[in-house]
């Protein structure tokens, strides 16, 4: 067993800190390890940690294994979305699905998750299996179109219109020329704007979709998009992937022919190119101003294929518009130099509230 001192001390996160002091089976004896004589023998491994956020434990515990995810937050509609997957009939052992709600405590702020194993797409598409990632990805919207399941809050477009502003500020701050050519795309998308990874696995006989922190209701497109946006980056950015990246998205649009709108889908994919360009600086890996604006490039070409400028009121329009040229200006002052973390939280509390 990993003893559970070398976790991190998180105040912020109570069942980490229960899990640490007391361990898994005393922290959640919903699991029942203590009656089953397993508590000695839990095993955990930190995989993923947020400071003052959330955290995720792998657990084993002999043949079994699971997900044990801490957080600061309240992860009762999170909870509550596990559950009703599983009686959509989506947490079994074939098809597609998600892992099963094992317990969860509402005090300690901690969900316990079954264990999905399985290569991601991205890794399928990088091993040579790029149909087989595009016929996943397909599968998965196959089976969740028709879900009866109505948890979460709405995001569509418009949700996606708001964060540009932040996305833009981000990038304009470590670098003008990017910075620009990032308004250009979101200026391009607010006219387009519809009416309304690595999270998916292969298992075998099929996908399984994990990470469901930030759930909500939008659009199917949406969804598609990111994924093919993720291919798009693979292609431009990656040329020793670009053929299999061709054939997963060849893959996917085979599977979901007929059941996605193509100008919808074409928008949400641009704006999820933007949002992983704004990933770039952060990563800093090679020239990022050059891979920015490839895909920069590919988004604003997908945005003219978007759905037609009547789709967006007026009055969206304007109000996407920024009042005046103080955000140029506070460009031009920081295309020399990085700016703070301060400033970077100014500019983005700015271009959210709109008021430059």
């Amino acid at each position: 067993m990993r003893p559970t001192a070398q976790l991190p001390d998180d105040p912020r996160l109570p069942g980490l800190v229960a899990i640490r002091d007391s361990g898994l089976a005393r922290a959640i004896p919903a699991l029942g390890l203590e009656e089953g004589g397993e508590a000695g023998g839990v095993e955990l491994v930190l995989c993923g940690y947020h400071p003052g956020a959330r955290a995720t434990l792998e657990a084993r515990v002999g043949p079994r294994r699971f997900a044990v995810k801490t957080f600061a937050d309240d992860p009762a509609p999170e909870a509550a979305l596990y559950q009703a997957l599983g009686a959509a009939g989506l947490a079994g052992d074939s098809g597609a699905r998600v892992p099963p709600l094992l317990a969860w405590d509402h005090d300690l702020r901690v969900l316990v998750i079954g264990w999905l194993e399985g290569p991601t797409t991205h890794e399928l598409v990088k091993q040579g299996q790029g149909r087989r990632a595009g016929e996943l990805a397909a599968q998965w919207v196959q089976r969740t179109v028709s879900l009866p399941v109505n948890l979460g809050l709405p995001f569509g477009a418009a949700g996606m219109m708001h964060e540009t502003r932040a996305w833009i500020g981000t990038l304009g701050i470590a670098d003008l020329s990017v910075g620009v050519a990032a308004r250009g795309l979101a200026e391009a998308l607010a006219r387009t704007e519809p009416r309304d990874a690595r999270h998916i696995l292969d298992l075998g006989d099929g996908p399984g979709v994990i990470d469901w922190h930030r759930f909500g209701q939008g659009p199917v497109e949406l969804d598609a998009g990111m994924f093919l946006a993720t291919l798009s980056r693979l292609r431009l950015l990656h040329q020793a992937h670009a053929g299999e990246a061709t054939l997963a998205e060849q893959a996917f649009l085979e599977g979901t022919r007929g059941m996605l709108d193509e100008r919808a889908l074409a928008w949400h994919r641009a704006a999820a190119l933007l949002q992983l360009t704004e990933r770039l600086p952060i990563a800093g890996r090679g020239d990022w101003r050059a891979r920015a604006h490839a895909l920069l490039a590919e988004a604003m070409r997908l945005a003219k294929h978007a759905a037609p400028r009547e789709s967006i009121a007026s009055r969206r329009r304007a109000a996407f518009r920024f009042k005046s040229p103080a955000l140029e200006l506070v460009l031009q002052a920081l295309s020399t130099r990085p700016a703070t973390p301060e400033e970077l939280d100014q500019i983005r509390a700015l271009l959210r509230e709109g008021q430059v």
